[in-house]
């Protein structure tokens, strides 16, 4: 209860200094970035600010302030590119795969689920914007799997290599890492290609 008052009272200070920095207040819709024909306003950078201080318990200030800007803006056009691509193979998913990615997101993190829309509406938090990720990530995931795991593999050497150096590990869940690290990097390199064709454009 006390950590999650002092999150709270933490994540308050934070945002008073964002408000003076970037406008909360004024919840702009001007355009930042234009992202192929998609739109990133003022007011979703800001929103994406708060969410990520929040999630990652971080507090704002003069020293971390542009690096933190940069990131989000560049999180924000990864996520357009993302959008775009899984609506292009007309990637799906139902109710309960995203209600077990949720789940998996906020343990992840720590966090109970009525908590984050607790600080999320204490600080003018539009928490569809969470929502919103949590889906397109899982989308994402779906298509990097449909995409590449039949033509990716793990050879017994890898696994043998894996286990040598993390002996608490079976075969198994030695497999399922290193296969995942393997698609992640098809994944980045994915994006990357995305990024090369796409019109991003700075206002």
């Amino acid at each position: 209860m006390i950590a999650s008052i002092n999150n709270r009272i933490i994540c308050l200070l934070l945002f008073i200094f964002t408000s003076v920095a970037y406008g909360v207040e004024d919840q702009s819709n001007r355009i930042e970035v234009l992202v192929n024909e998609d739109l990133i306003t003022k007011y979703d950078i800001v929103q994406r600010m708060k969410i990520n201080a929040i999630l990652n318990r971080l507090e704002i200030d003069d020293n971390n302030y542009k690096q933190l800007l940069n990131t989000v803006v560049d999180d924000l056009i990864v996520e357009k590119l993302k959008k775009k691509k899984v609506f292009e193979y007309n990637i799906d998913i139902n109710k309960e795969e995203f209600n077990l990615h949720e789940k998996r997101f906020y343990l992840n993190l720590n966090y109970e689920k009525e908590e984050l829309k607790e600080l999320f509406s204490l600080n003018d938090i539009n928490y569809n914007y969470l929502l919103e990720y949590i889906e397109i990530e899982l989308k994402w995931q779906k298509l990097i799997y449909g995409l590449y795991l039949r033509i990716t593999s793990i050879t017994d050497q890898e696994i043998n290599n894996f286990i040598s150096k993390n002996p608490d590990i079976n075969k198994n869940v030695a497999k399922e890492i290193l296969l995942q690290k393997q698609l992640d990097i098809k994944s980045t390199k994915l994006i990357k290609d995305l990024r090369d064709e796409a019109t991003i454009e700075y206002k």
